[in-house]
């Protein structure tokens, strides 16, 4: 890989784990409603997928902790802090939150709080590019925690039956909220995900060279075949299920970045101009928080609007 890719993707990883280290510290100082779930360790992983995208035809879902595929998914880091805050101008109007995060004329659209409801949503996008015959794919990111919910087993059966174009892309940070995957499950994921009958693959999301590799073929063999692929990427957990969260799972955990760093040191690249990637996505990212806190909070009235708009919902209620 050129030197160039590598140090794109530094800087494009740095921006989202800087983007979240800012979104920490609206959380500690009270400007978040609820918990918010960090991507810190997926960064790398999250941007090698995003090269081999194609945003007029893709879509991404995600879980509860997808703030780092909306930004590779192109959502404005603007209107994405003003969602995490329940904020005007984010992605739902401040409706959703850090956990639903919607934007349907992105790569990314959207997220989902219900663990594994994102698989078999992302089906609908998969079959939408299937009839359209566009080469479109659709990627499903889940955790290993997410993949005995009957919901995900439905759609691996489905995808595989209807030949859709879809990538389950299985996240492994080997901890389910604060269980380990040993405890809940006693067969290797990817080849229980082989039995439904799709190519099934484990790569190291610290390895930047499998990860290329890996992505640029599986997703190649999807656009051409429209048929589902299965990718269980390793990736470590950093911090807590939450932020906040002070549970250790008592791993060694080894930081994508950190690796990511140590490869372009080894390409000769000087400390320098390392340190000056890394300070100007700090800055961007900072500035994309700073410009967001200055929308109002009208959540509640967009709110109160939405149900005038709409008075069916208040007989579900």
């Amino acid at each position: 890989m050129e030197i160039d890719d590598l140090k794109t993707i530094f800087a494009d990883a740095w921006f989202i784990r800087a983007f979240e280290d800012c979104v920490a510290a609206l959380s500690d100082a009270g400007k978040i409603p609820g918990l918010v779930h960090l991507s810190h360790g997926s960064e790398v992983a999250d941007v090698m997928l995003r090269r081999h995208l194609q945003p007029a035809i893709d879509k991404i879902t995600g879980s509860h902790r997808s703030h780092s595929l909306a930004l590779i998914g192109n959502i404005d880091p603007i209107a994405l802090a003003a969602e995490v805050m329940g904020l005007s101008g984010g992605t739902g109007n401040g409706l959703g939150g850090t956990q639903h995060i919607v934007s349907k004329d992105t790569l990314f659209l959207s997220s989902n709080g219900i663990v594994g409801a994102q698989v078999p949503i992302a089906l609908g996008a998969a079959l939408s590019a299937r009839r359209l015959e566009n080469s479109g794919i659709a990627v499903a990111v889940f955790g290993e925690g997410a993949s005995n919910q009957g919901g995900v087993f439905e759609s691996f059966n489905m995808a595989t039956a209807l030949h859709l174009p879809i990538l389950f892309l299985m996240q492994n940070n080997q901890m389910a909220q604060s269980t380990h995957v040993k405890d809940v499950a006693v067969v290797n994921l990817t080849a229980r995900a082989r039995s439904f009958g799709m190519v099934a693959e484990q790569v190291d999301g610290a390895d930047i060279v499998s990860l290329e590799n890996t992505f640029e073929r599986l997703i190649q063999y999807i656009r051409e075949t429209s048929s589902p692929v299965f990718v269980e990427v390793s990736v470590p957990r950093l911090g807590g299920h939450y932020h906040g969260d002070q549970s250790c799972d008592g791993q060694s955990k080894v930081d994508p970045l950190v690796n990511l760093q140590k490869l372009l040191q080894a390409q000769d690249m000087h400390d320098e101009e390392i340190q000056t990637i890394i300070d100007d996505a700090k800055a961007r990212a900072k500035n994309a928080v700073d410009e967001a806190q200055k929308q109002r909070d009208q959540s509640g009235e967009s709110l109160k609007r939405y149900i005038n708009d709409h008075p069916q919902l208040m007989g579900n209620l």
